[in-house]
């Protein structure tokens, strides 16, 4: 099944797909305009470029990489790609994605991994964590946690039709996991699949149910169900290189490869606009502190606004 990127992205200008012209020939590229740059793709990792030519293909514009240098047939035009190797002289590179090669089953893949994750992912499971696996009506039991998580972090959350738009666009392929206690939800994930790879793009746990080692078994479940639907490969996703959450996925055994986020001009500061008014964000250091000592209220409000900004 095809994802449906309108419908993802049908809060923003709709996707639009592009020539690319490269070594091997006529490639396309799918962008969203997301304040006056072209970004491939908003909200993932890598850019989603296929030598399979789309039902309409823009003629306004064309792109074409010649020496590992990407450019477009208006100068003007702003645009940023992700790819795994830089393809501009700005670019960012701070980020890896963690991806975990995958054996021909559940049980080999559970016995390929340490004693140390097998007896954390057994112990969650001894504490009475119950993970489920469902669609769009596990929405707000994920949003419920990811959002709480994500104030408790310092960080904005998108939108709950958000995320619930993103697991519609990949139909069977998208899927909720939500870790119970005690019939609370304490962890959710957002599983996608495509072709035979998948990731989880979106996941958090809450803090205070650490001890019961929720997100061992909620990240095994996730892999168990990339094994059962057949994948070669279950991405963590990205983070930052060297950071705690980086760490924490290499136990898993996870490969690490360099995402490169190329853009046309200099990367400059984020800005926030309401109605008319245009304003620089604060350092993401700053926004953090911020965030944290917000109410709810307010977060709910403006989250998704702010985190609009940060894809």
């Amino acid at each position: 099944m095809k994802v449906n990127w309108p419908l993802l992205y049908s809060k923003n200008n709709p996707p639009t797909w592009y020539n690319v012209e490269t070594k091997h020939g006529t490639r396309y590229i799918l962008m969203v305009d997301m304040d006056g740059t072209l970004v491939s793709l908003p909200y993932f990792s890598w850019a989603l470029l296929t030598h399979e030519k789309p039902s309409i293909v823009s003629d306004r514009i064309s792109f074409k990489i010649v020496d590992d240098i990407f450019s477009c047939s208006d100068p003007n035009v702003k645009w940023q790609i992700r790819m795994l190797k830089p393809l501009s002289a700005n670019v960012e590179s701070h980020k890896v994605v963690s991806w975990l090669p995958l054996l021909n089953n559940a049980e080999m893949q559970m016995k390929s991994l340490s004693s140390n994750l097998r007896r954390k992912i057994r112990k969650a499971e001894k504490h009475g964590v119950l993970v489920e696996v469902g669609g769009i009506e596990l929405a707000r039991y994920f949003y419920r946690v990811y959002s709480q998580n994500m104030h408790r972090l310092g960080a904005p959350s998108m939108s709950r039709s958000f995320y619930q738009r993103v697991v519609e666009a990949f139909g069977d392929n998208g899927k909720y996991l939500i870790a119970w206690y005690n019939g609370q939800p304490i962890g959710g994930a957002v599983w996608l699949k495509n072709g035979d790879k998948a990731e989880a793009c979106w996941f958090a746990t809450l803090d205070e149910y650490n001890l019961f080692y929720t997100s061992y078994l909620l990240w095994w479940e996730c892999i168990r169900l990339s094994c059962e639907n057949e994948c070669s490969v279950f991405s963590f996703g990205r983070s930052t290189r060297g950071t705690g959450t980086h760490l924490y996925k290499s136990q898993w055994g996870t490969r690490n490869t360099t995402l490169y986020w190329s853009h046309s001009h200099p990367h400059g500061n984020d800005k926030f606009q309401i109605g008319p008014l245009k304003f620089e964000l604060p350092h993401r250091e700053i926004l953090s502190k911020i965030w944290k000592l917000s109410p709810c209220f307010v977060i709910r409000w403006l989250g998704p606004m702010v985190a609009g900004k940060f894809y």
